[in-house]
């Protein structure tokens, strides 16, 4: 087989069957759990992107998610998040903190639900959500994006993003945004909303979260050339 040949198999189903028949993917087997919010750029609020994160759980204290534009297979993988419980954000760094965000309004708010596959029936996604939502409720998130796709939809260009969630109505992503991912997935935000104010214990956040709330700054990343250190 010639060199270009050989070449072209890397892209065939054949190639991509075998790989997966010869190869371990035990981190990505990991994953267990789909959650589907949105975040909004850290520095710029007037920015909201649709984000499915696919979670594992390391320990009972710490989960950590890849988030993607979308559950279709070809998505754009888009970024990260680690989630902590408020134990562990307590026992953070004031500065650390600046990175971070609270959950409890998007939990509430119904805007952060499980997304399962079609056919499942609507009582089974609320009991399977019952838990984690009252997990949830009490965690903080650190979400880096590397691909700015409401930007840049073709390539991941330029550095990475902080991202960051919703402390408030005031601050929730457009009606027309969530109305438009509740119709393409089934669910229904209003109904959730209402669902979870009934088993939601009262929840308040722990106070140095959300800190641009009252300083009004964002952390951004900029790049920085630097001289290469080689010894």
């Amino acid at each position: 087989m010639d060199t270009e040949t050989k070449r072209a198999t890397y892209h065939s189903a054949a190639y991509v069957a075998s790989g997966s028949a010869m190869m371990s993917f035990k981190p990505i087997n990991a994953i267990h759990q789909h959650l589907c919010a949105f975040h909004c750029y850290s520095n710029d609020h007037t920015r909201h992107v649709e984000a499915h994160h696919y979670c594992t759980h390391r320990n009972r204290d710490f989960h950590q998610c890849v988030i993607y534009d979308s559950d279709e297979a070809n998505a754009r993988l888009i970024g990260i998040e680690y989630i902590v419980t408020e134990e562990v954000f307590k026992e953070l760094p004031e500065e650390e903190k600046k990175y971070w965000h609270s959950h409890k309004y998007e939990v509430e708010s119904g805007l952060l639900q499980l997304q399962v596959k079609s056919g499942v029936p609507a009582v089974a996604t609320d009991a399977a959500e019952q838990p984690a939502m009252l997990e949830l409720q009490r965690t903080y998130g650190k979400t880096i994006h590397t691909w700015a796709y409401d930007v840049h939809p073709d390539l991941p260009l330029g550095p990475p993003n902080l991202m960051m969630s919703y402390p408030g109505d005031h601050f929730a992503p457009p009606e027309e945004l969530v109305r438009e991912r509740d119709g393409k997935y089934g669910m229904d935000t209003a109904a959730k909303r209402k669902l979870r104010a009934e088993y939601l214990p009262p929840y308040g956040k722990v106070q140095s979260s959300d800190a641009w709330e009252q300083t009004g700054k964002a952390i951004v990343f900029e790049a920085v050339e630097k001289d290469i250190q080689t010894k």
